[in-house]
């Protein structure tokens, strides 16, 4: 036979397990990218490393008027994901309204409609890409020569 319940330990049960769905529920909602804010009202998230934060940041894609993936020419069929790139972001008058590193090979940026210079460093080579942001989510592509293994 079982240990008999007590009023406590049916309590300690329940917390146990509210406290196991909790941390379900915050596993499962690591899926959506949580958004960083930068200056002049620039909110954006990194991410996508794994296939559930990739699917997860390409599904919130549709949210952000700016969508960066960055990639290394690996040689063959497909490109390598890159991540710990550094991103700056200029407005049409050259100002700057994005600092970051990515913690993925994809950036989500919610920009204001105009022109934007688009400037990225990673393992010492650099991509510069002007893209205009408007009604329509834009989608970069922004890829380095060499592959991962000549970092």
């Amino acid at each position: 036979m079982g240990t008999p319940e007590t009023p406590t330990s049916r309590s300690l049960a329940a917390t146990a397990f509210a406290a196991l769905v909790a941390v379900a529920g915050c596993a499962g909602a690591r899926g959506s990218p949580a958004p960083n804010e930068a200056a002049a009202g620039v909110s954006y998230a990194s991410g996508g490393i794994g296939s559930d934060e990739a699917k997860a940041m390409r599904d919130a894609a549709a949210d952000y008027p700016l969508a960066l993936e960055l990639a290394a020419a690996a040689g063959g069929p497909r490109d390598e994901y890159i991540s710990d790139a550094r991103v700056e972001i200029r407005d049409r008058r050259g100002a700057p309204v994005l600092r970051t590193r990515t913690q993925g090979p994809l950036l989500l940026v919610r920009l204001p409609a105009g022109s934007h210079d688009v400037n990225v460093d990673w393992n010492g080579a650099h991509r510069h890409e002007s893209v205009e942001v408007g009604e329509r989510p834009q989608r970069l592509l922004v890829e380095f020569p060499g592959s991962l293994d000549r970092r």
